[in-house]
């Protein structure tokens, strides 16, 4: 039964339509159009009733009709058309969109990063102009005494200005990161929705003989587990562009602080891109092949369940017992090798901060250099900015890239 059914059925007053639709530009922005639906969820346990109605442009049928009808213009146009860069194509307004929101988001991090070593660098001067001042009053110097006076009053009113730039920055990156984590949701679930109707449809159209070839478990599988990949993949799957945009920002921020000591922790950060797609292509390879386990596993599960009387007459209970335990074992396994794959990038994540800190400022102090907290701080931030997203978030992206991919060969093939 549709919501807006269940809303007639228990209240006629009740809102059928999604409140976002009649919403202002203020409602919009900050997701005030959602403050009902919360409170009434901390008021009460929400029920389907409550829910709000799908967007039209969210809906299955339109958005297979419109796919169908600009997968037979691609057709026209092109001999082979596949299946990721139609859809690429087909939200590319949204993409777009959420691209550019998180390289604002990266570019924000970088701003605050910079701002954090200039009011760090505010103590240091404001400590060493307030003991200059004491000097100079002290030896009755009243007219260099008023001028520190005023640069202290000057180094003040810009440290207040970075902070406040710090704050508004900060600001700005929540709002942006929900924005953008909001566009990814929504483009992840129209992708699903989308591909889910694809699949049900095609099926329906399919001949005998093609059917006969198929499992039920397959394209169960195809429709629940391998379409739900967008729904993961598609949240960070820009960062591997905007790691190489703004690559080029951050060498040149941190070799104004450091110098050629940066180009020790630079190296480190650039190892990550090919690392990462060596993990992303052996993760793919081994969630394509635990996929063909598990449809192995559960076309076989169906065969015992639809062959259960004869299992039993025959006393084959022990058989196929330790043959599915056979292949749960081998899925298993695989599970287990992508675990570890993970594990590793967790692991190069939360060690990698504080390597890069170590062998960047030993290199810089080897040197002959003396280090200064807006040169610490800096450099610091800049790198747990480089941590953060372009070894973790990056990371993320290439694995919800690969199993993206991998979900689609699945699917077309």
């Amino acid at each position: 039964m549709d919501v807006n059914e269940i809303r007639k059925e228990v209240d006629p007053e009740l809102p059928a339509n999604n409140p976002r639709k009649q919403a202002n530009l203020i409602s919009k922005f900050f997701f005030a159009w959602l403050d009902p639906l919360i409170w009434t969820g901390y008021r009460r346990e929400l029920k389907q009733e409550d829910l709000y109605a799908t967007p039209e442009a969210a809906k299955s049928q339109k958005l297979l009709k419109d796919f169908k009808t600009y997968w037979t213009f691609k057709h026209q146009k092109e001999t082979e058309v596949r299946l990721w860069l139609a859809l690429l194509q087909f939200f590319k307004v949204t993409v777009t969109l959420h691209g550019t929101l998180h390289l604002c988001e990266v570019l924000m991090f970088m701003a605050q990063a910079v701002l954090v070593g200039y009011l760090s660098q505010y103590f240091c001067e404001k400590n060493s102009l307030e003991e200059e001042l004491t000097t100079l009053q002290n030896s009755n110097k009243s007219d260099l005494a008023n001028s520190v006076e005023d640069e202290i009053k000057l180094v003040t009113r810009n440290a207040f200005l970075y902070a406040a730039g710090i704050a508004l920055l900060g600001i700005a990156q929540a709002l942006i990161h929900a924005w953008a984590l909001f566009l990814s949701s929504i483009l992840g679930m129209k992708i699903r929705v989308l591909l889910t109707a694809a699949i049900y449809d095609k099926s329906l159209h399919l001949s005998h003989s093609t059917i006969g070839q198929l499992s039920i478990g397959h394209i169960v599988n195809l429709a629940s587990n391998d379409v739900q990949r967008y729904d993961l993949g598609v949240d960070f799957a820009h960062m591997w562009w905007i790691f190489l945009v703004t690559l080029p920002l951050l060498v040149y921020l941190l070799w104004s602080e450091i110098g050629p000591s940066c180009l020790v922790g630079l190296g480190l950060v650039f190892v990550q891109p090919p690392l990462q797609y060596i993990l992303g292509r052996l993760y793919t390879k081994l969630w394509l092949k635990s996929a063909k386990v598990t449809d192995k596993r559960v076309r076989v599960m169906n065969e015992i369940i639809s062959g259960m009387r004869l299992i039993k007459m025959y006393a084959w209970e022990w058989a196929f017992h330790e043959y599915v335990k056979k292949i749960r074992k081998k899925e298993s396994n695989i599970i287990t090798k992508a675990s570890m794959i993970r594990g590793v990038n967790q692991a190069i994540f939360y060690s990698l901060l504080s390597l890069l800190g170590f062998i960047t400022f030993s290199m810089y102090t080897g040197l002959g250099n003396s280090l200064t907290p807006k040169k610490v701080f800096t450099v610091l931030s800049l790198y747990g900015v480089a941590r953060f997203f372009f070894v973790r978030l990056l990371a993320t992206g290439v694995l919800g890239i690969s199993e993206m991919w991998a979900a689609t060969i699945r699917i077309e093939v």
